[in-house]
């Protein structure tokens, strides 16, 4: 029985740390749920204030209302959390009462005994009945243990009392917390369902005019086809310019090389004919024979077949690379509304896009900037009036398409984090920036390589 009780309470004790634990970790999750809502909040309320059209402003509510989903179910299991703190300190309570009652009846006993043999003649009796002198020291030394072990008993019921004062405030914190909590979660779900409905409203206007977005997007895939078409025509343009400089300096190589072979054959038939004519000259002498000569030159020429790029091309494509996954957002602030590749409309979930990069919501005047130090490439006027500026990064390059206005000229030095230009703002408040990167004429996925994206 006393096995069973030890195992009972040592369970109970670890569960105790365990929900403590728990409750810990829940509140930390609640705490960076709220302060996210509370950023959504600020977001929102700028964005609605400008148009309630803006893909932005959709996609902010539909992240608070996912984030309010989660705060609920997240304050459920504090709750929860809760409840159990307070049963298992309710146990806790009972146990040391129990432990309290056995205490006081064992004090009572000690006191009791204490006062039958309280009179001073009663103890030097018990001692000088001793049968000899050891016993009496013994009994000397009982006598003294069992006065100091009546006041550990006093001192121990007073602890017990205030184990149980301690555990009866942590229970009734707990009941406070859990009113508090449930109170904030009615709250919480009042202002849920307001946002749903707000959602609805907003999701309803942009369903009316469907077939109109449709047209759009439609309109608007032949423009990023054509965008496309332009770029791969500008790399392809920059891949052959590179070819045609690298086969110009291949051929500069080789006719130095060529050159270079002549010279050496040219001094070597000056040697063998000087050779020759002091051999003539002294016919005392034994004709010398002309030493074999290494093909230093021919050895040069193989080397010179190895040459590849240039080192400053290298250091550009090796030092984009290396950034993979660490490159800043093309955007000081901005949300992603639109993954790379066949992605369904961020709110008209049937229609789909094909997009060449990632696309970035943002807010009215929101600048363009480089990700990564570069040149720019060119500066494209897309159809519609607005712009792309294309930078290039040795291999690779990235496009910032669908700006307003545009700070850079083509072959301008670009240092990271620089200012390409305006964001364009449609009609509903929309500004969103189509951010691409291509490894020669193959697009990349931008969220391979900007961090957190």
């Amino acid at each position: 029985m006393r096995y069973f009780l030890l195992l009972f309470f040592s369970f109970l004790f670890c569960s105790s740390l365990n929900a403590q634990y728990n409750k810990e970790k829940l509140r930390k999750e609640s705490r960076a749920l709220q302060q996210e809502i509370a950023r959504l909040n600020k977001s929102l309320n700028q964005s609605k204030s400008e148009s309630k059209k803006s893909i932005l402003y959709i996609k902010q509510l539909e992240d608070k209302i996912k984030a309010q989903n989660e705060l609920l179910k997240t304050t459920a299991k504090e709750t929860q959390a809760l409840k159990d703190e307070i049963y298992l300190s309710q146990l806790q309570i009972n146990k040391l009462k129990r432990e309290l009652s056995e205490l006081k009846k064992e004090y009572k006993d000690v006191l009791v005994n204490a006062y039958k043999n309280k009179s001073l003649h009663n103890k030097i009796l018990f001692i000088l009945s001793s049968k000899n002198f050891t016993e009496a020291f013994r009994r000397i030394k009982y006598l003294e243990k069992y006065s100091g072990y009546q006041n550990e008993k006093a001192d121990e019921i007073k602890q017990k009392q205030k184990d149980i004062e301690l555990t009866i405030s942590k229970r009734e914190k707990a009941k406070n917390e859990k009113e508090i909590l449930l109170a904030q979660r009615n709250e919480l779900k009042k202002n849920l369902e307001t946002q749903k409905q707000e959602q609805n409203k907003v999701l309803q206007e942009f369903r009316a005019n469907e077939s109109q977005i449709a047209t759009q997007i439609e309109a608007k895939k032949q423009e990023n086809k054509k965008l496309e078409g332009q770029i791969e025509a500008i790399i392809q343009e920059e891949i052959r310019i590179a070819r045609e400089k690298a086969e110009a300096e291949r051929k500069r190589k080789e006719e130095e090389a060529r050159r270079e072979r002549e010279r050496l054959a040219k001094l070597e038939a000056e040697r063998k004919a000087k050779e020759a004519r002091d051999a003539a000259a002294n016919k005392t002498e034994a004709k010398k024979e002309v030493p074999k000569t290494e093909k230093e030159p021919a050895k040069k020429e193989e080397s010179e077949k190895t040459y590849s790029s240039t080192a400053e091309t290298e250091s550009l494509s090796n030092s984009f690379t290396a950034n993979q996954g660490r490159l800043p957002w093309p955007v000081a602030s901005g949300e992603v509304v639109g993954g790379f590749g066949r992605q369904p409309h961020p709110i008209l979930k049937n229609i789909y896009e094909n997009n060449a990069g990632v696309k970035i919501a943002a807010a009215k005047g929101t600048q363009a900037r480089a990700v990564f130090e570069g040149v720019v490439q060119e500066v494209i006027l897309v159809q519609g009036g607005n712009k792309a500026v294309m930078i290039s990064h040795g291999t690779y390059f990235t496009v910032y398409n669908n700006l307003s206005q545009v700070s850079v000229s083509k072959g301008q030095k670009i240092s990271t984090k620089q200012s390409l230009g305006t964001i364009y703002t449609d009609n509903d408040n929309n500004t969103i920036l189509d951010f691409q990167i291509w490894k020669g004429t193959v697009k990349q996925n931008p969220a391979a390589w900007v961090i957190g994206m």
